[in-house]
């Protein structure tokens, strides 16, 4: 299941770039991580691992593409394992993020995970919202 969005966020794209690819910013603006922690050494940056909480569920997260500004994709195991690619586009406002959320449930997931669809359509957006209101502030 894939779940794409669109945000304008007044700030450049390096901001927001910065804010998405260390992934314990997600406690700040993500209601549903309740934990991040850096994995691998610093600097983060392309292969650098995570492990997050996200919903109750436990992911293992790397950073696959580093393209700093302009694209980052993750690749998280878990239940379910998930793909997310960001893409920044400078505007004159600052920057417009689009995001690509390729979930890939298993087994008995599989069957579930059609019936979470329309409250993760709904989540992506609000979190968004707040990552919104957290650059730009």
């Amino acid at each position: 299941m894939r779940v794409t969005t669109t945000t304008r966020i007044a700030c450049p794209p390096e901001t927001v770039f910065g804010m998405l690819a260390d992934l314990r910013n997600d406690t700040e603006w993500n209601s549903r991580v309740s934990s991040a922690e850096l994995l691998s050494p610093g600097p983060i940056g392309l292969g650098s691992r995570f492990a997050m909480v996200n919903g109750g569920t436990a992911y293992d997260v790397t950073i696959t593409t580093y393209e700093r500004p302009s694209r980052l994709v993750f690749e998280a195991s878990g239940k379910p394992d998930v793909t997310i690619a960001y893409a920044f586009t400078p505007t004159a406002e600052g920057t417009e993020l689009e995001s690509d959320f390729d979930f890939r449930p298993s087994g008995a997931l599989k069957v579930l995970f059609p019936l979470f669809a329309p409250v993760i359509r709904r989540d992506v957006p609000k979190q968004h919202a707040s990552l919104k209101a957290l650059c730009e502030r």
